[in-house]
Order: structure tokens, then sequence, then C-alpha cells
């Protein structure tokens, strides 16, 4: 078995109960194999992931690395939902998490091993990256003492580059996916407590512009994702950030504004920004859950 149709079986897919699996197999398969050969590319160059999905030169880890992100926040279809509960709720299978890590931990003594191993620790670093996402930004605690997004992503390939090859994680006695998020947790915990302590020498200014832009965030985390993201740029002043021209913005998030146009873009935007003016129940709020909420209550 190659690594991509490997690590498909990683994924929380159901085993029974009439529930259809929501996703197709072999073009998931070929994605991979893109991946696949961008991450061997990279490692090569010797850029880590971290670099590597923020660098254009590899745009299917670029785009693999943000669709992730985003997909946390894209409503769940009903017939999707029961699919969904399963993958919030599952605790992970061993034997799959070792195939995944042993795949990670892999010689590059020829091409394909090579391309295993790439891949691997691609999917070992997303995993943690997206769990401890959602760990962060459960409330505005993270936000409120300077944390960032990309400070999640540091902290989690931070944990694989160090654990990855840790012989305690070959034990089958051992869940290497769920001590990797422990200890990716814990490093979050203390990211926290730094930044906290180095917030009490600054101004009352400063502490309360980061409250603000905790709030602000928190509340585009609750709409719909295309609101969020056009919000999110409409107000990237406020929040410290660069605005984007929307035919930019459209293409680096497809999934949130692909097919839409600039009228559409233009009007969501104007009615969003009177809609947070207002009392939430007017919010262009998510109508159904996406997997973030599911994950916040698992």
């Amino acid at each position: 078995m190659n690594v991509a149709a490997a690590v498909t079986h990683l994924l929380p897919l159901p085993a029974g109960g009439g529930i259809a699996a929501p996703l197709d197999v072999v073009e998931l398969q070929t994605e991979l194999d893109v991946l696949a050969d961008e991450a061997l590319r990279a490692r090569r160059q010797g850029l880590s992931l971290l670099s590597a999905v923020r660098d254009p030169r590899f745009p299917a880890l670029h785009g693999f690395h943000q669709g992730l992100r985003d997909a946390l926040f894209l409503e769940i279809p009903e017939e999707l939902e029961p699919w969904a509960r399963l993958a919030a709720n599952g605790a992970g299978n061993p034997p799959l998490q070792h195939m995944l890590f042993d795949f990670a931990r892999g010689s590059d003594d020829d091409r394909r091993s090579a391309l295993q191993a790439a891949l691997a620790e691609l999917l070992v670093f997303e995993a943690i990256r997206l769990r401890l996402f959602v760990t962060a930004f459960r409330g505005e605690e993270f936000e409120v003492v300077g944390g960032e997004e990309s400070d999640i992503d540091a902290i989690a390939y931070a944990e694989v580059a160090t654990l990855l090859h840790h012989p305690d994680l070959a034990d089958p006695e051992v869940r290497p996916l769920t001590v990797l998020l422990a200890s990716a947790s814990v490093s979050l915990a203390r990211d926290a407590q730094s930044r906290a302590e180095e917030l009490r020498d600054t101004g009352e200014d400063t502490r309360e512009e980061l409250r603000m832009r905790a709030r602000l965030r928190a509340a585009l985390r609750e709409l719909r994702l295309p609101e969020a993201v056009l919000l999110e740029n409409a107000l990237a002043a406020l929040l410290g950030e660069e605005r984007r021209e929307l035919a930019d913005l459209q293409a680096e998030r497809p999934l949130a504004l692909d097919g839409m146009t600039r009228q559409a873009m233009d009007q969501r935007v104007s009615r969003g920004r009177r809609a947070l003016a207002h009392p939430r129940s007017t919010w262009p709020r998510r109508r159904r859950p996406a997997l973030f909420d599911l994950l916040q209550r698992a």
C-alpha cells in the first residue's frame, strides 16, 4: 500500500450504519500525490514545512494549508453531519496512527519512500495544527495576549519536528498523534503564559487594542465563511493586517469565495458591516454547524 492509499484510511470515514462516505477517495489520493511531490521538493531544498506551506513556489502545499483552515468553518450539509460528528468525536485508530507515523519516520533511500515520508510528515503537522487551532480559539484568551494563527502553526510544527522521531512514539501501546497533540497543548499554554507576562510591562492602550482585536476575530469566527473572510479583509486595519484586493483575496481563499462576482462580494461586505453594528441575532452567522463547532464541543 502506498502512502496516498494508506493515509486515506486514517480519515474517520464511517465503517457502517448506512452513512455514505462523503469523499471521492480516488480524487483525494491524486491530490495527495501532488502534495507529496511538493513536500519532497521543499524538503530537498532545505525548507521546513512551516516555510513551505507559506511559499508561493509550492501552490499545492499553500492551498492545502489554507484550505484546511477554511474547511473548519464550512457549514456541514445535513446529509454529512453524521459523518462529521464521527470525525469530531473519534478518538483515533491506534494502528492507523502508527501507520502514518511509520511512513513519516521512513527513510529516503528511494524516491517512493521519500515521497511517503514527506507526505506523512505534512499530514501529521496539519492534523496537530488543526486540533491545536480549535483548542486555542475556543475563546478569546490566546488572542487577548497577542497570539496569532501563525503562532499556532509554529507551535504545531515545532512539536512535530521535535517528537516525530522520538522512540517512545513507536510503542504499540502509545497513540502518537494523541501524545503529540497533548505536548503541543502544553506548549500552547506556556506560550500564552509567556505572552501574558510580557504584556504586564506594556501600556493599557496596547492591552485594550489586543482585547478589541480578539473580540472582533471571535465574532468573525461565528459568521458564515464567505462573510468572515470578506469582513476580515475589509476590517484589516483594525486587525493590524494588510488589506487585499478582492480579486487577489478570491484567488487565495477559493473555498470561501470561488464563483462570487465582485458585486456579490461588495454587497456581502456592506451588509456584514451593518449587521455587526447590531445585536448578534442579525449577524450573518452559520445556519448549520461547521466542523469547528463540533470539535469545540467534542
